[in-house]
């Protein structure tokens, strides 16, 4: 019986989400912003249009860890819905404005979005 990929598609797109917000908040800071705090930073986050795009993939990561401690353990069909949505999200769009596509400019701007995407694709297969 083969290990089910999305313990460790949680992880990487957890890690994914990291490098994401930090080459945004580059970005955010390169057109002349200051975030004085972790706290503001955390504010953007949550509330600025500019970073609402990463809230995609922090709410299905929050979905994943729900499913993942619910009692009985989680069906292998949920899992695999959970990988689905995991792949749309990542690459099911090609809406100008959609998740999938500011996320593959990012990997053409970010080297390390780009390797961390390779790994995660594993996932997908």
């Amino acid at each position: 019986m083969s290990i089910h990929p999305l313990p460790v598609l949680r992880n990487q797109l957890l890690s994914l989400h990291k490098l994401l917000m930090n080459a945004e908040r580059a970005v955010y800071e390169r057109e002349g912003n200051v975030i004085e705090s972790p706290m503001q930073f955390l504010q953007l986050l949550m509330e600025h249009e500019r970073f609402a795009w990463l809230r995609q993939l922090s709410q299905l990561v929050v979905m994943m860890d729900e499913a993942m401690e619910e009692k009985p353990p989680i069906a292998k069909e949920r899992m695999d819905a959970l990988v689905g949505e995991a792949r749309h999200l990542l690459m099911g769009s090609d809406e100008p404005g959609s998740f999938a596509v500011l996320y593959a400019q990012m990997r053409g701007r970010e080297a390390g979005v780009a390797a961390a995407h390779v790994e995660i694709s594993k996932s997908f297969e």
